[in-house]
């Protein structure tokens, strides 16, 4: 145990020597650059950090940010200068068995063999004869982006980005409109529209599927907008469920082969039955309040009825086509149907229990419950006087007497789960009940999310700016009878774009820095 605790500290240390090594050989003026960023306000709100603001950090030697906060040095070694700052000013760097900076050295070991993993099959790194896109500039049309070199896509997978991440794990927005107008999402007016002819056609789609499933994606779920407007829907399903079934990566479909759809679900009744039928293998239902009143000043529309009464259709649809909601032996795992409830100070966050108790009281146990801190994103007019962290969302529960015991997290899970107390609940048949943390306690350092909007463009993170989306549309019309050359330079875009996906946040510290920056996509442009 002595050996292996003093081998622990060697690597650690080496780390840290290395990385400041590395740091020291670095232009003067890069570092003076980095450290002449303008400080963030004096006044912190609870999402900030009580770490140096980016004036305190040494103007010679970046470096000494990463001696000061001994996160894991496994990460660091995959990050720029840039990104530092940008890490100094996020809440913390969680890695996906969930260990953070409070267990440096088992946490640095955990991301090296995690990384060196990826490395070993897919060569990531210069030197290792793999031929390495330029990463100057990626935004905009496929012709500004710049190669130094072809890339050689026999050896590369494009898919996993350079700090080790592969994302296995597709989200396609099928439509911009929305029949509601939510208003953490957009302002009552809505958002200009693009053009019909500017969004994916279906068959683009399944060429899109097909080229992300070939290299290593198992699942895929459909947002918007609301994905329900899309006309053709089953087809589609229909279509990226046969996709995902015929993929050799595919054998598990407990794990893989998964089709979902977020959606609002005023008009999933029509449809869950013929979707599921088609393939579909869970459904997310967006539902902020229990109350009709407030669900009208929330979506500004009527429909709460419609949303209940489509809860209960996707139960039903799912128990009749797999025998049971709820994965797992005996129902133990998670459940088909998800209910999300953005949760916001002042105007739902009384609710929270009353969510907890519908979950097992009127649907039986057989739904999970998520709640999730309110984003900024372009035009939803988010501030930190409505944000209501985690913390926040279960000491209100303690107050309110709900009693919530812990459960277990996926690999890349989003959500930290819960349920209600099994000595509370009286039976094995319980909800989960889950917090999607992305502001108070980002989970970036495990994200296999990708995006592609409804006009086309790779988002390789919800909170990068729009400046970076690139058209992967546009590649797919110039090739459009050409497949060989559109798969070899969608290949290409793809890995250069995901390339650049920066560590946490887009790039961003906090969520008031993604406010303020203004830069992304309303919600309902990008794709949930």
């Amino acid at each position: 145990m002595i050996i292996a605790k003093t081998c622990s500290r060697y690597r650690y240390q080496s780390h840290l020597r290395s990385i400041t090594l590395r740091a020291v050989a670095e232009s003067t003026s890069d570092a003076i650059d980095a450290a002449e960023r303008p400080p963030p306000t004096s006044t912190y709100s609870r999402l900030s950090l009580s770490t140096p603001s980016p004036h305190h950090i040494n103007r010679k030697f970046p470096h000494s940010f990463l001696k000061h906060h001994q996160f894991s040095t496994a990460v660091a070694e995959y990050i720029s200068d840039d990104e530092v700052h940008d890490i100094a000013r996020s809440q913390k760097v969680l890695d996906g068995d969930g260990y953070n900076n409070r267990m440096p050295r088992l946490h640095a070991l955990r991301e090296r063999l995690r990384i060196e993993e990826y490395q070993g099959s897919t060569n990531l790194q210069h030197g290792n004869g793999l031929i390495v896109p330029s990463l100057e500039s990626i935004s905009g049309s496929p012709a500004h982006i710049s190669f130094e070199h072809d890339v050689d896509m026999t050896t590369a997978n494009i898919l996993t980005d350079s700090h080790g991440r592969h994302h296995n794990y597709l989200r396609i927005s099928l439509a911009e409109r929305c029949n509601l107008r939510c208003q953490y999402c957009m302002p009552p007016e809505g958002v200009p529209l693009s053009h019909s002819s500017k969004l994916l056609t279906d068959e683009e789609i399944i060429r899109l599927v097909r080229l992300f499933v070939k290299n290593g994606v198992n699942k895929v779920r459909l947002t918007g907008g609301e994905p329900l407007l899309r006309p053709n829907l089953v087809s589609l399903v229909r279509s990226i469920s046969d996709t995902l079934t015929l993929s050799s990566d595919s054998l598990d479909m407990a794990q893989n082969g998964l089709v979902g759809i977020t959606t609002n679900g005023v008009s999933l009744s029509r449809q869950i039955d013929t979707l599921v039928e088609a393939g579909l293998t869970g459904v997310n239902i967006s539902l902020d309040t229990l109350s009709a009143d407030r669900f009208m000043d929330i979506t500004r529309r009527n429909g709460l009825d419609k949303v209940m009464r489509a809860i209960g259709d996707s139960i039903h649809a799912f128990r009749n086509r797999y025998g049971d909601v709820r994965l797992g032996p005996n129902g133990s795992g998670g459940s088909r149907v998800k209910i999300n409830c953005v949760v916001m100070k002042g105007v739902n966050d009384d609710e929270l229990s009353d969510f907890v108790r519908m979950g097992n009281d009127m649907f039986g146990g057989d739904v999970d419950i998520r709640f999730i801190e309110w984003m900024p994103f372009n035009d939803n007019s988010w501030s930190t006087s409505k944000f209501v962290s985690y913390t926040d969302m279960m000491d209100k529960m303690r107050t309110e007497g709900t009693s919530l015991e812990r459960i277990g997290d996926g690999p890349n899970d989003t959500t930290k789960w819960w349920r209600v107390q099994t000595s509370l609940q009286g039976s094995e048949r319980s909800s989960r009940i889950g917090f999607i943390t992305s502001m108070s306690e980002h989970f970036c350092s495990s994200c296999n999310r990708l995006r592609i909007t409804a006009d086309g463009k790779i988002k390789v993170c919800l909170f990068g700016s729009n400046e970076k989306e690139v058209s992967l549309r546009d590649i797919m019309r110039k090739h459009h009878e050409n497949g060989i050359a559109e798969e070899e330079e969608l290949g290409k875009v793809i890995y250069a774009a995901v390339q650049k996906k920066k560590f946490a946040l887009g790039g961003h510290g906090s969520a008031e820095s993604i406010a303020q920056a203004a830069d992304n996509r309303p919600m309902t442009l990008i794709g949930g």
